[in-house]
């Protein structure tokens, strides 16, 4: 079995390549989905985050209210480094799990998503890397789209990330998307084909 790293900038395209490749036969492992599972009302997580960061970071249902939390920890690095403690560890406690389920299931390729995966430096265990990269104004319009936000706060998430020029350099396989689903398909088919192939 060949796991691969899938990352990407904020509003690249990620979701979309990952589809394309599961539809191309890979099996699919998303950090940014584990996270949400990790989180559940009643999960481990869920407990540590409110006892954390008290109980008005839930919503009316129970669950996290994500808007309030991403806001909390956005220009406050200490507490982003508290809630990445609680999760990160939880989240790669399951997706290990997934990947040992899709291998004995006989998958040949197991991607695992990860959009900060350079920012936290897991590149060297997960190879080859793909890249979804797109120009600068694309992403930001994308962003604008995505979470109703105005292109002061678009570049604000964009500027939090590493730069795109960093992330290709440590790259294996840089998919751009800054034109049609066709396009990208076709960049996703070949990429595909080469991962088969090694």
């Amino acid at each position: 079995m060949k796991l691969v790293g899938l990352t990407g900038g904020i509003a690249s395209g990620k979701t979309t390549v990952a589809n394309i490749l599961q539809r191309l036969g890979a099996a699919i492992v998303d950090a940014d989905v584990l996270s949400r599972e990790v989180v559940e009302p009643g999960q481990a997580a869920w407990q540590d985050i409110v006892t954390t960061f008290g109980r008005e970071v839930l919503q009316a249902d129970q669950t996290l209210d994500r808007q309030k939390l991403r806001a909390i920890i956005f220009d406050n690095p200490s507490a982003r480094k508290q809630l990445e403690a609680i999760i990160h560890p939880r989240v790669r406690a399951l997706a290990e799990q997934r990947i040992r389920e899709h291998r004995e299931a006989g998958y040949a390729v197991v991607v695992y998503v990860v959009p900060l995966l350079f920012e936290g430096n897991l590149q060297d265990g997960l190879r080859p890397v793909i890249l979804v990269a797109c120009d600068i104004d694309v992403q930001r319009h994308r962003l604008e789209q995505r979470d109703h936000v105005d292109g002061a706060a678009a570049q604000k998430h964009i500027d939090a990330q590493m730069s795109l020029e960093e992330k290709r350099r440590l790259a294996d396989y840089v998919i751009e998307n800054n034109t049609g689903l066709e396009e990208l398909e076709r960049q996703v088919r070949d990429v595909f084909a080469k991962l088969q192939a090694t």
